[in-house]
């Protein structure tokens, strides 16, 4: 193996803010130890770029001093600690590995904008073979993971009729695959350009959501009909208040509004109000992905079942211009998933 770099790039986070005024490109920031027992050393091939990247940074950071951005990321197992061959018989030196750091990491700091990673080896899984590294760093990151959790919260049966909001962005355009391959019918929801695509992807009836004066009166129209009925779930992706707020008109009043909006603090949301102190009559539920992986390998296993067949991808930067990679994330226009390619 060739000689490791005594100092490596890193985009960091210096304070809170817009990614504008707080990243800092370091191309001296220190080479990582040697991994310790139970843990590797990753050369970081692909970060993709989520939402909540900056969520964290415009909040109050909660580790002390500088921090690494960046949750998800793809790259090459470069070093083995001791004990990790043991713990994880399946990693190895050459093993390109994908997914998110996991929770503690991120909290003290730990990203995966940077060209070498330390990670403990009980939270990384080997990418399934003919998965490419970018896609891999979506497909096995937050999205993926969401959209797990998702599925996993939501209980669905073969047959279930399900609206996505939010079809074609990172999480929705992995959704809809799964619960295509599920046996879901499912009924997505995106803009008018974005209709082809989510058709593509195994969105089921697609509804541009321009495409009526009212989309919710559009919902409970069609609803009303007896040969379709209401929704067994409603998954929202984007964080429309008013779709849940007009849900009993499109979701069966035993059946759950599931949300991705309100990240670890969602469950404190008012919509959570009980009917008596006027909310809503239907069950609001907050979901937020801890990376882990057991969401991981619910993952790739759909990919290996082939449900998976495509991830959009929207654009990807090179290291050095990061910070445009986060101001095309901030238009919130984005299609599918943004990379940042870190070797």
């Amino acid at each position: 193996m060739a000689e490791l770099p005594k100092t490596i790039k890193a985009w960091i986070i210096t304070r809170a803010g817009k990614p504008t005024d707080v990243l800092e490109l370091k191309t001296n920031w220190p080479m990582p130890p040697s991994p310790k027992a139970g843990e590797v050393l990753v050369r970081v091939s692909y970060a993709a770029l989520n939402p909540g990247d900056i969520k964290m940074m415009a909040t109050i950071i909660p580790w002390k001093g500088k921090a690494i951005a960046g949750y998800d990321y793809a790259g090459e197992v470069i070093q083995l600690g001791s004990s990790a061959h043991t713990s994880a018989p399946g990693i190895r030196v050459g093993t390109i590995v994908a997914g998110t750091v996991p929770l503690s990491m991120l909290l003290t700091g730990y990203g995966t904008l940077v060209e070498y990673m330390i990670l403990p080896i009980d939270q990384i899984v080997e990418t399934p073979s003919g998965l490419s590294e970018s896609v891999a760093a979506g497909i096995m990151g937050i999205a993926g993971q969401t959209a797990a959790a998702i599925v996993t919260a939501a209980d669905l049966q073969q047959g279930d009729k399900v609206l996505v909001n939010g079809a074609s962005g990172g999480v929705g355009s992995i959704l809809i695959q799964a619960l295509h391959g599920m046996g879901i019918q499912v009924m997505s929801v995106c803009s008018a350009r974005n209709l082809d695509l989510v058709l593509r992807l195994g969105g089921g009836e697609a509804l541009d959501y321009n495409a009526h004066e009212s989309t919710y009166d559009y919902l409970s129209s069609i609803s009303a009909d007896p040969t379709r009925g209401q929704f067994d779930a409603i998954i929202d992706c984007v964080g429309d208040d008013t779709l849940f707020h007009r849900s009993p008109g499109y979701l069966k009043a035993t059946s759950k509004f599931f949300s991705i909006e309100g990240g670890p603090v969602g469950h404190l949301t008012l919509k959570r109000l009980p009917v008596i102190l006027g909310g809503t009559p239907r069950t609001f539920v907050n979901v937020f992905s801890k990376p882990s992986t057991a969401s991981m390998n619910m993952v790739i296993g759909w990919v290996e079942n082939g449900w998976i067949k495509e991830l959009p991808v929207d654009s990807t930067f090179q290291m050095d211009d990061a910070i445009q990679a986060f101001e095309k994330l901030g238009t919130n226009r984005a299609v599918g998933k943004i990379f940042v390619k870190v070797k």
